[in-house]
């Protein structure tokens, strides 16, 4: 299977944002975005995907999070540099900003306190960086609970269900396979809007052809495979 990533309705609209963001052009008004969506519907993958092909920042997960934290994870993929002090942060992220600005992208935002959250309105207010909040549904919340943040947001964006026009690119673009309706239909099913279903499901189909030297699948393969998944 080819490891690349697939452009879907929801990448596309997800690039657009960070394009729109990252413009100079937004500092005209707010520069805020929120990217909300069920786990596995592929927000993650598309800020990955657009951090490595431009110089916007992407800030993954973390177990614990602190403003100081926060702050120096920031720093670091700014400037490579991690101050212990939160003010030596913020004066190299104002230092990095005036240099070049770039889009911040933060995932799992819907598990950030409301004071990190604050903090990060108030950076996004002081320096002008963009800042592309990504999480799950209590994201829209928490946004919404705070007027200052909500009525600063430029762009929101849902990330929708996988769909199976998605998942028969998917198959076509990573194991060079042609999947009729019938095929995609099961899967669809299966994966219940979300791309790790269908990831495990390829996985066990290719194992499978590979196992039985087939070049082709079919509908019985599709139907076992799912069965014991």
């Amino acid at each position: 299977m080819r490891n690349e990533f697939i452009n879907t309705a929801n990448s596309m609209k997800f690039k657009a944002i960070c394009d729109e963001l990252s413009d100079p052009e937004s500092l005209i008004g707010p520069s805020l975005a929120m990217a909300t969506g069920q786990a596995g519907r592929g927000k993650s993958e598309a800020a990955k995907n657009y951090a490595t092909q431009t110089n916007a920042i992407y800030i993954p997960p973390m177990n614990t999070r602190t403003p100081a934290m926060l702050l120096r994870e920031i720093t670091f993929e700014l400037a490579a540099m991690r101050p212990t002090r939160s003010d030596a942060c913020l004066n190299i992220i104002g230092q990095e900003m005036e240099k070049d600005r770039r889009l911040i992208i933060i995932d799992e935002a819907d598990l950030l306190a409301m004071q990190i959250l604050e903090m990060l309105r108030n950076l996004n207010e002081r320096y002008a960086c963009p800042i592309l909040l990504i999480g799950e549904d209590e994201l829209k919340g928490k946004v919404a609970s705070r007027r200052r943040i909500a009525s600063r947001i430029r762009r929101k964006l849902e990330f929708t269900s996988v769909t199976q026009g998605d998942i028969a690119f998917f198959f076509q673009k990573s194991l060079n396979l042609q999947l009729t309706a019938d095929l995609t239909a099961p899967i669809h099913r299966h994966s219940n809007g979300d791309w790790r279903p269908v990831l495990t499901v390829a996985v066990a189909i290719e194992r499978a052809m590979k196992a039985s030297n087939i070049t082709e699948i079919t509908t019985e393969l599709v139907r076992d495979v799912i069965k014991n998944s």
